[in-house]
């Protein structure tokens, strides 16, 4: 069974929108959330991954849409998120993608 695309946002106030940059070995991929359930992942300007994502409460739940580095046969990944300062941090509730599971155990920092 093929699992559906994650539905637009329902609007989370408390969920930051914007660009953020995460640091992974020598790599830094720029993410911009758009507030309205879509991300986009570039590296060097190139865009690597698009995804759609909902947040439910303190959960945040992605998809892989198309990229380089999308992984979107894994269906949907499942992470709790916090939002202190400038910093956006994810812990793994269930992610079957081992490419998101590594992206997603750093801060991500909103960049200016």
């Amino acid at each position: 069974m093929t699992e559906q695309p994650v539905p637009l946002n329902k609007s989370e106030p408390n969920f930051p929108k914007g660009i953020f940059t995460y640091t992974v070995g020598d790599v830094s991929p720029v993410v911009e959330f758009d507030g309205q359930g879509r991300l986009t992942i570039t590296l060097d300007g190139e865009v690597i991954v698009t995804s759609t994502y909902k947040i439910i409460g303190d959960v945040f739940e992605v998809l892989d849409e198309a990229g380089l580095y999308a992984d979107p046969e894994s269906g949907i990944g499942r992470y709790k998120w916090s939002f202190r300062g400038k910093t956006l941090t994810f812990s793994l509730i269930e992610d079957k993608s081992k490419s998101r599971r590594k992206s997603t155990v750093v801060p991500f920092n909103r960049m200016e």
